[in-house]
């Protein structure tokens, strides 16, 4: 408890604080342990050690080369986050600051650079660990500058004020200290709540992008990550992300479904256009199936595809409870196919296509969230009602140009191609065309074409094509066999597998599955889940689900549990209510809350009233009643007045506490002590009762004698009296002297003096 005390020990605690939250925010651990052991070297060198100071020039040089090193990240590597380059020169200003011999105005300083710091981490994160990272710098940065602004003071007073009876009156004070910053401390932070709570409430975060949107944290080009456009032929190596998309929790009938064996497919858009040209899968958007605006109400639920006989049981459906982060400017939003109602207080218009897919258009929020249903069980026509187009055809309408129109007409199947998937599906093909119901056949075929790929073909996030002069597909097909490709060529290869024999494909773009947390119960979709698959139109049963890609490219499965997945999942869970109960807060929430607080104080203030009239009436019935005697009314108005007399001597009483200057005084004394104290110094509190009736009041940085000499020293008749009487407070309190009769009969008679004196005088206040 002592290091608590101490000031340096406090504002080195304060810095590495700022220090991990920065580092852990952007995640450059190096940084964070090069931070750590400077920070140990500099107390060991400059507060720890008796050694002589680092020159002042090294501290300056070091300066200037924290300078030159910002100037580099901005203007050799072109750092494009500004926060993220300032807050590598903020934590080298204060490695430097920590190593100098301090003064109160370094410390100020110090104080001030882990201020910025810790605002620009909160500029350029919302993890969970940071929010606990900064509630405890708040705190303990409130008791830091607390501490901090008694050092200053106490250093001016002792400067300022000495006396030759100062140091008597700081003997036994510290407590007194102690409890005035306790009070301080603990009315700051709870008046600082209140006034966070208010604002938290009544002004919620806005979700237009400020000025600092684009000042972010970008990760390399080539991670995974889910895409509207499928772009093939890029080179360089796919890495994965681990960068949290969504968090998933799946219902039925009221009952969690989850599980990490479970790993759903959530789909997200449909790519059917493929350009040779730019080597893009692309999503149509054909007139005769046109997708239409929906509007999203907050407390309603927005039904998308009506239930019938024919299509889905409204008794058998998966809830999809869905915390959204929005991302790489994708506006999609991802749901167990086909999606049927939508309710969302974040969402204002959605896009519904006829297929059951969503993609929202108007977010007006970075993190989303939604619930969503899904059919466990539907008929497969209810994702498209006819025969879909071979080649889809996809419309692009230029904004600037209302009347231009660009029309691109999906590629043709290359004859390489259409070979191999000829020599894969043999004789099914003749069959095919002499059979009258071709479902059947066009399953197994297209259950052939998925079955190849997985078994023929490695998974791998090499992009780099082998014949930059072939289509990527085709490369993939004729030259990667043992290299490999991922997933969005294992679909790209089946949808032209399909669409070369005559059956409809088409890629679906989304996540397979996640981090399953056993604790809350939901899934942890991260951007290394994307996923592609294919959807195959089969003749009487609609579309039907395929993933071509092989077993080892689904990351998300079942994984052993080691000691620390418990503790992974809870910060996990602390994360995610972070983000939707302080990230994610919005004006449905501030109004369901204000309505809340609304309700429950209506609700207390009428059953109080109620129970005070109930009260009321019934001892006026009692009193009033025939059957009441007289001895008992008596006795019941003799309670009520002896609890009104105790209700008035507590509030003398704490009345004359405040004004006394005795508990300050005998603060830190043992009962027995302060009990004798008390009543033996009790003529102090007379004396100073009446110095006070003058007007002049004792300050807290005062001494009883500087205050005594203040009013009496034109009182010329009367100050013999009064320095005797400070004399003797000072004996019986800090000396050996002990109170007796005689003692006591000299004190009242000085007092009676004194008292007369100002009485015959009148004297006015100062």
């Amino acid at each position: 408890m002592d290091l608590l005390r101490r000031f340096p020990f406090l504002a080195y605690m304060l810095a590495l604080l700022s220090m991990f939250g920065f580092t852990w925010a952007t995640q450059n651990f190096p940084l964070m342990a090069f931070a750590f052991l400077a920070t140990a070297i500099s107390w060991w060198l400059v507060e720890s050690s008796d050694g002589p100071p680092i020159p002042r020039w090294i501290i300056t040089l070091a300066v200037l080369v924290d300078a030159v090193i910002l100037a580099c990240e901005l203007i050799v590597f072109h750092q494009p986050n500004l926060i993220l380059a300032l807050g590598h020169f903020i934590v080298g200003l204060i490695l430097c600051k920590l190593y100098e011999v301090k003064t109160n105005r370094d410390y100020g300083q110090i104080l001030i650079l882990t201020l910025l710091l810790v605002l620009s981490t909160a500029i350029l994160t919302t993890s969970a660990i940071f929010a606990m990272t900064l509630v405890c710098y708040l705190g303990l940065g409130l008791y830091v500058s607390l501490v901090f602004h008694l050092r200053c003071e106490t250093q001016r007073a002792l400067l300022q004020h000495a006396a030759s009876d100062r140091a008597m009156l700081m003997v036994g004070q510290n407590p007194v200290m102690a409890r005035d910053i306790r009070r301080i401390f603990w009315g700051s932070a709870v008046t600082l709540f209140v006034f966070a709570a208010f604002v938290f409430v009544l002004f919620p975060r806005s979700g237009a992008p400020g000025i600092l949107a684009n000042w972010r944290i970008h990760g390399p080009q080539t991670q995974t990550g889910f895409t509207n456009h499928v772009r093939l032929g890029r080179n360089g190596t796919l890495h994965q992300s681990n960068a949290i998309v969504a968090e998933i929790s799946l219902s039925e009938n009221g009952k969690n479904i989850g599980r990490a064996a479970y790993q759903p497919y959530f789909a997200g858009s449909i790519l059917n256009v493929y350009d040779a040209h730019t080597r893009e899968w692309m999503r149509s958007t054909p007139t005769d199936q046109s997708p239409r605006t929906c509007t999203v109400h907050a407390h309603r639920t927005l039904v998308l595809i009506p239930p019938g006989p024919y299509t889905y049981s409204i008794d058998h459906l998966i809830k999809q409870k869905v915390h959204l982060n929005l991302i790489n400017g994708n506006a999609n939003i991802f749901a167990i196919c086909p999606a049927v109602s939508l309710s969302s207080p974040d969402i204002r218009n959605v896009v519904r296509q006829p297929n059951g897919m969503l993609l929202s258009i108007s977010p007006h929020r970075r993190h989303l969230q939604y619930t969503v249903e899904s059919p466990l069980a539907y008929n497969p026509r209810i994702l498209a009602a006819r025969r879909p187009h071979l080649f889809p055809t996809y419309y692009s309408y230029e904004p600037f140009e209302p009347q231009a129109t660009f029309v691109i007409q999906s590629s043709p199947i290359p004859a390489v191609v259409a070979k191999m998937a000829r020599k894969i599906v043999g004789k099914l093909l003749a069959q095919r065309r002499k059979a009258a119901d071709k479902a059947p056949i066009d399953h197994e075929i297209a259950t052939r074409f998925c079955n190849y790929l997985k078994t023929h073909y490695r998974y791998s996030f090499d992009m780099t094509p082998v014949n930059i002069r072939l289509d990527p597909t085709v490369d993939f097909l004729l030259n990667k066999q043992k290299i490999g490709g991922y997933c969005e060529y294992f679909a790209s290869a089946m949808i032209m597998f399909c669409r070369s024999v005559g059956i409809p494909a088409r890629m679906i773009t989304g996540y397979h599955g996640g981090d399953y947390n056993r604790i809350a119960g939901y899934y942890v979709v991260r951007q290394k889940f994307a996923h592609s698959w294919v959807q195959a139109w089969i003749p009487g049963l609609g579309w039907k689900t395929f993933d071509p890609s092989p077993a080892s490219s689904l990351t998300s499965v079942e994984t052993a549990q080691s000691w620390y997945s418990g503790i992974a999942d809870f910060f996990q869970w602390i994360r995610l209510q972070w983000l939707q109960d302080i990230v994610a807060f919005n004006a449905v929430m501030r109004t369901q809350i204000i309505h809340y607080v609304v309700l429950m104080a209506k609700t207390t203030f009428f059953a109080t009233l109620h129970e005070i009239r109930a009260a009321l009436l019934t001892l006026r019935n009692w009193i009033l009643h025939k059957r009441t005697g007289w001895f008992t009314k008596i006795v019941a108005a003799s309670i009520a007045l002896l609890s009104f007399i105790f209700i008035g001597w507590f509030v003398y009483r704490h009345r004359r506490r405040r004004t006394s200057v005795l508990p300050k005084i005998l603060q830190g004394l043992d009962a027995k002590t302060h009990r004798q104290l008390r009543r033996d110094l009790a003529f102090f509190d007379r004396l100073m009762r009446i110095l006070q009736k003058t007007g002049s009041l004792k300050t807290n940085a005062q001494t009883p004698l500087e205050y005594v000499n203040q009013v009496i020293h034109t009182r010329q008749d009367v100050a013999p009296e009064a320095a005797e009487l400070v004399h003797l407070f000072y004996e019986l309190r800090f000396g050996h002297t002990a109170m007796t009769t005689g003692l006591q009969q000299s004190i009242n008679a000085r007092l009676i003096v004194i008292e007369a004196y100002f009485r015959q005088k009148r004297v006015k206040p100062i």
